[in-house]
C-alpha cells in the first residue's frame, strides 16, 4: 500500500488512503546557461554549481473528504519533509504549490498535490562523527554535503575538512550550519552569531573520504554529515 510522510504524518493512518502515483521522479539536474560559441560544435552549457528543482505530482485516494483537508492541513508552504513508501529510509524536500480534488466512483475522493520537488535524497538516518582529535570523514553520497558541524572549546580556532578551512572565535560551543539557505553560526546559547566565523566559507564534505583537522582549543568536534544523493 503506498502512502507518504508528510513532516511526520503518515497518510497510511487515514484509513482507505492509499497513494496510487508517486509522480515522475527527476535527477537532480545541474543548473547552466547555453552559450553560443563561434567556431564551436553543438552548445556549450556553463554550470554554476546548483541544481534545479522541478515539479512533481502525486496523486491520493481517499474515501472521506474530510481526510482531504487532514492531508492538506499537513503541509507548509515552504520546506515540507517528505518519506515514501517506495524508497524507505530517505528523505525529500519539497514546496507546496496546489492541490485539487475530484470524486472517484460514489464512495471516495482523488487528491492530486503538486509540489517543487528540491533536488536531492537524502540519507535519512545518519550517525553523527565525533572527534577529539585528527581524523577522516567517508561520504558515501553522490554529491558534495552540507553539514551541520558543532564545534566545543573556546578562543581562536580553525577547522580544515578536506581542503576547505573556517576560521572561529569560540566561546564555550558554537554550531556552525552549512545547509544552503540556512547558514549561519549559533553560539553556545543559540542565538546567530556569525560575527564568531573569522574567515572561510561553509563547508561542503565531496564524496569520498575527506581529513578532518583543527587547531586552537578544541575539546570535542561533533558533525552531522547530511549525505545526500542525486537521485
Amino acid at each position: 500500500m503506498g502512502y507518504m510522510i508528510i513532516n511526520g504524518f503518515n497518510t497510511s493512518t487515514l484509513p482507505g488512503c492509499i497513494v496510487t502515483d508517486f509522480g515522475e521522479v527527476e535527477a537532480a539536474k545541474p543548473k547552466g546557461e547555453v552559450a553560443e560559441l563561434h567556431g564551436v560544435n553543438g552548445s556549450y552549457r556553463v554550470l554554476d554549481g546548483s541544481f534545479d528543482s522541478y515539479d512533481r505530482t502525486f496523486t491520493i485516494h481517499v474515501t472521506k473528504m474530510i481526510d482531504i483537508s487532514i492531508i492538506l492541513d499537513k503541509f507548509q508552504s515552504n520546506d515540507n519533509e517528505l518519506e515514501f513508501s517506495y524508497h524507505p529510509e530517505s528523505v525529500f524536500y519539497a514546496h507546496f504549490l496546489t492541490a485539487s480534488y475530484k470524486p472517484f466512483g460514489n464512495h471516495a475522493w482523488q487528491l492530486k498535490i503538486k509540489l517543487n520537488m528540491q533536488p536531492f535524497r537524502y540519507q535519512k538516518t545518519v550517525n553523527s562523527e565525533s572527534y577529539n582529535g585528527p581524523g577522516t570523514i567517508n561520504n558515501p553520497g553522490t554529491i558534495y554535503s552540507e553539514p551541520i558541524i558543532e564545534v566545543q572549546g573556546d578562543g581562536d580556532v580553525s577547522i580544515t575538512i578536506g581542503r576547505e578551512t573556517m576560521y572561529l572565535n569560540v566561546k564555550t560551543k558554537a554550531t556552525i550550519d552549512c545547509r544552503q539557505g540556512k547558514q549561519n553560526i549559533y553560539n553556545a546559547t543559540g542565538a546567530v552569531q556569525n560575527t564568531l566565523r573569522k574567515r572561510g566559507g561553509f563547508f561542503e564534505i565531496p564524496t569520498g573520504r575527506s581529513g578532518v583537522t583543527f587547531t586552537g582549543n578544541v575539546l570535542r568536534l561533533i558533525i552531522r554529515p547530511n549525505w545526500r544523493y542525486k537521485i
